[in-house]
C-alpha cells in the first residue's frame, strides 16, 4: 500500500515520463510543489524502485515507470478523465455526417481514434454474438443441384450449392425457402436444430446445411480489424531501431493482433488496459493496449482500441477509447432498432 506522498512522487514521475521520455530526477518532482526536499523525494523514490514502481536506467539518471508504476497510475485515473464537452459534440458530429454503413463507422472511429492518441487504433466490424436466420433462398443450377442463398440477421450473405438427395423443381424449391423462412426466421441455428418442424426430406436437407452454416459462422474469430495510425506509433523514439520497427511492422502483417488481444478483452466489461509485459506476445512487451467492446449486450458487438508505446498518454486515450466505444453502441443500437 502506497502511501501519500509516494503515491502523489509516482504520479509526477510517471506523467513527466509520459511528456518528455526522459528519466525523471528528484530535483525535478521536487520543483512541483511537494514542500518537502529534493533528499527525501530521492529517498522516497528509492523506496518506489525496491517496490517495483519505478527503475534507474543508469546509475547516475533519474527514474522511469516500470509496468507497476503505469498500473498504479492507470488505476488512479480510470474513473475520473473526461472528454471535454466540445470534443464529444465533435466526434458526435463527425459520425453523423457519414453515411449509415458500418464500414464507414469503422473507418471514421479508427480514424478520430488515431489522431486523437497519435498510435494506432484497431477497430473490428460488429459481430453478433449468436447468429440467426433472416431470409433464405434456394435457386435450380440443375436437376439435382441447387444454390443455397443465406441471409443473416446482420446482413451476412452466405452461400453454398447443395447436392440435392432427389431431383426438384424451382418451383419446389421456393415452396420449401418460403417455408423454412416463415417457420425459422429469427432463429439461432441451436434453435432452428432443436424445433419440431414436420419437415419434407428436401427441407430437413436444407434445415440441417443451415444449421451447420449458421454454427460455423457463430465460431468463427473477429475479422481482420480495420488499423490506422501505424505511421504514428513507429514515429516515436521507443521503435528508433530498426529491429524494433521491423519486429513491430512484421507483427501487423502477420495479422497477429486480434489473436494477442481479444482473448484479454472478451474476459470482463470496460475498457481494458494491456501494460508492457503483460502482453502475451514478446514484440509487444514495450506496448500498451487499450481495448474495449462495444455494441449491443447480448445481440451484436466489435473491439475498439489503441496501442502504443508504454509510454502513452492515458488520460488521453483512454476516455476517447470509452467514449468512441459508446457512440458506436449507440448508433448500432439505432440502426438494430431501425
Amino acid at each position: 500500500m502506497l502511501t501519500q506522498r509516494r503515491e502523489r512522487i509516482l504520479k509526477i514521475v510517471v506523467g513527466e515520463y509520459i511528456s518528455t521520455g526522459l528519466p525523471v530526477s528528484s530535483e525535478a518532482v521536487a520543483r512541483k510543489g511537494l514542500g518537502v526536499s529534493s533528499a527525501t523525494i530521492r529517498n522516497e523514490m528509492m523506496e518506489l524502485e525496491e517496490d517495483g514502481y519505478l527503475t534507474q536506467p543508469h546509475t547516475s539518471a533519474g527514474r522511469i515507470p516500470e509496468d507497476k508504476g503505469y498500473r498504479c497510475y492507470i488505476e488512479s485515473m480510470m474513473g475520473g478523465v473526461q472528454l471535454s464537452l466540445v470534443e464529444q459534440r465533435l466526434i458526435r458530429h463527425q459520425f453523423h455526417q457519414v453515411e449509415g454503413e458500418i464500414e464507414e463507422w469503422i473507418r471514421l472511429a479508427a480514424a478520430i481514434l488515431s489522431r486523437a492518441v497519435r498510435n494506432v487504433a484497431i477497430v473490428t466490424l460488429p459481430k453478433p454474438y449468436e447468429s440467426r436466420l433472416k431470409h433464405l433462398e434456394l435457386i435450380s443450377l440443375q436437376e439435382f443441384l441447387a444454390l443455397l442463398v443465406l441471409v443473416l440477421r446482420e446482413a451476412k450473405l452466405k452461400q453454398q450449392v447443395l447436392t440435392l438427395e432427389e431431383a426438384v423443381t424451382q418451383e419446389e424449391l421456393s415452396a420449401a425457402a418460403r417455408r423454412l423462412t416463415s417457420a425459422c426466421g429469427g432463429l439461432s441455428g441451436s434453435e432452428i436444430a432443436t424445433r419440431g418442424l414436420g419437415l419434407s426430406r428436401l427441407e430437413e436437407q436444407v434445415t440441417r446445411t443451415v444449421v451447420h452454416i449458421m454454427q460455423a459462422e457463430e465460431e468463427e474469430a473477429y475479422e481482420d480489424p480495420w488499423v490506422d495510425g501505424l505511421r504514428h506509433m513507429l514515429s516515436q523514439p521507443e521503435f528508433a531501431s530498426s529491429s524494433r520497427l521491423a519486429a513491430i511492422v512484421e507483427f501487423f502483417e502477420e495479422r497477429n493482433l486480434l489473436k494477442s488481444l481479444l482473448p484479454q478483452v472478451l474476459t470482463g466489461e470496460g475498457v481494458r488496459v494491456v501494460i508492457g509485459r503483460e502482453n502475451k506476445q514478446d514484440v509487444m512487451r514495450d506496448c500498451s493496449v487499450i481495448i474495449t467492446r462495444y455494441g449491443i449486450p447480448g445481440e451484436v458487438g466489435g473491439a475498439i482500441g489503441v496501442m502504443g508505446p508504454t509510454r502513452m498518454q492515458y488520460s488521453r486515450a483512454i476516455p476517447t477509447v470509452r467514449f468512441v466505444s459508446s457512440v458506436m453502441s449507440e448508433m448500432l443500437g439505432e440502426l438494430y432498432g431501425s
